[in-house]
């Protein structure tokens, strides 16, 4: 399994190639939305690092405490490097990419935004505990029916 840093290498790699900014927050909100939907669609968690609700929205403590110091300034790919454990496999570059293309447009606001809405796992924890674990089954329930709703208006 890998680590929040493995994905957020591979998200700042196509911020790169794309040539779109990535800050602290969108790139938090991008690990999240990505380990969401491997959650959602492979029943597994993308990576082994706990989800806390914070004030704007699902926060992986150890990669925020990393990147916090950038700030709205673009996050350095070789701070996270220093992190990552792990290259990914060419399947879950795939996955990470389709994220990428779909979220890519999002700055940290909106997609803080997207990630605060009603009966999100955020929505859910928050509301009862600051700071609090979000469990994966709970972020896995939610994308499921993400995918499902997505599948049926695609009919």
């Amino acid at each position: 399994m890998y680590n929040c840093f493995d994905i957020a290498k591979e998200l700042l790699k196509f911020a790169k190639e794309d040539a779109v900014h990535m800050g602290t927050m969108k790139l938090l909100k991008l690990t999240y939305i990505s380990h969401g939907y491997y959650l959602g669609f492979k029943g597994k968690p993308l990576f082994s690092n706990e989800v806390q609700a914070w004030k704007y929205g699902p926060v992986i403590p150890e990669l925020y405490h990393v990147t916090k110091r950038f700030g709205s300034r673009s996050v350095d790919l070789e701070i996270v490097n220093l992190y990552s454990e792990n290259n990914l496999n060419e399947t879950d570059k795939k996955f990470l990419k389709i994220i990428w293309n779909n979220y890519k447009k999002y700055n940290g606001l909106q997609l803080s935004s997207k990630t605060h809405e009603k009966n999100t796992p955020w929505d859910l924890v928050y509301n009862k505990v600051h700071y609090k674990t979000i469990d994966n089954s709970v972020i896995e329930e939610y994308y499921k029916k993400i995918i499902s709703d997505r599948k049926q208006h695609a009919a």
